[in-house]
């Protein structure tokens, strides 16, 4: 028991020594179980420490002087020589743009019920004919269109057809023949993407599309011969029927 007090007493003068040295000369002494005064200074994690530093530091002495350069052209700070060619790429590819932007194609010419109007007056009505009308005599025909039945079709001109009218079946109701130019021309702006140009005092509209104009009007004169009238015109020149089931922009 005695030796282990004196044991005992003589590691603890051992330690008090160990600190009185540690504090007096500033110096690190490190004891068994993590004792004694840490230093003042960091260790840095010890020499593989200094190794991942330094494995940084030649990582970072790497970078190519590409990497820079696209890094300076990123953040606008390149050389005066090296803008200059940036502005005159930049330049070069925006007149490339504006000239493919100004080409435009050639307008097409329009077409009726899907029958574009090329073409001389016999081939087209053999067309008609091809698409369900019948012939009527004086060149002109008789069939289904945009939703009505007993239609009147007249083409005209020839090498290219110039011109198509649709006569639409004469309605004595002037609601009813309101109501059937109103859808009619809702259909043709649905289809053609435009507003017609229109008059106060009139009841045409014209749609001015880059083949021709497609004008809808309608006939009120005499009573007895209500009825709309649209008429397709090539650029080469300046109801109480019921519906069928079809979509009338199919047609027109």
């Amino acid at each position: 028991m005695k030796k282990l007090i004196k044991a005992i007493l003589a590691l603890v003068v051992v330690i008090l020594l160990v600190k009185l040295c540690s504090d007096h000369f500033g110096s690190v002494i490190s004891l068994p179980g993590g004792l004694g005064k840490e230093s003042s200074e960091e260790s840095d994690g010890g020499w593989l420490g200094q190794k991942e530093k330094t494995d940084e530091k030649s990582l970072d002495n790497t970078v190519s002087s590409d990497d820079i350069k696209d890094l300076e052209r990123e953040l606008g700070i390149g050389t005066d020589k090296e803008r200059t060619k940036s502005i005159n790429k930049s330049s070069t590819n925006s007149t490339s743009t504006s000239k493919t932007s100004t080409t435009t194609p050639a307008s097409s010419p329009l077409s009726f019920k899907g029958i574009p109007m090329t073409g001389s007056l016999s081939s087209f009505g053999s067309e008609l004919v091809n698409a369900g009308f019948r012939r009527a005599g004086d060149g002109t025909y008789t069939g289904d269109f945009a939703g009505y039945s007993g239609c009147k079709v007249t083409p005209s001109g020839s090498n290219p057809v110039q011109e198509v009218r649709v006569d639409f079946p004469v309605i004595s109701d002037w609601d009813a023949l309101e109501k059937a130019y109103d859808s009619l021309q809702a259909s043709l702006t649905q289809k053609y993407g435009i507003e017609p140009k229109t008059s106060s005092n009139s009841n045409v509209a014209v749609y001015n599309l880059p083949g021709g104009t497609i004008t809808l009007d309608a006939d009120v004169n005499d009573r007895s011969t209500w009825h709309v009238i649209l008429t397709y015109a090539n650029a080469l020149t300046s109801s109480t029927t019921g519906t069928l089931g079809r979509n009338p922009i199919d047609d027109l």
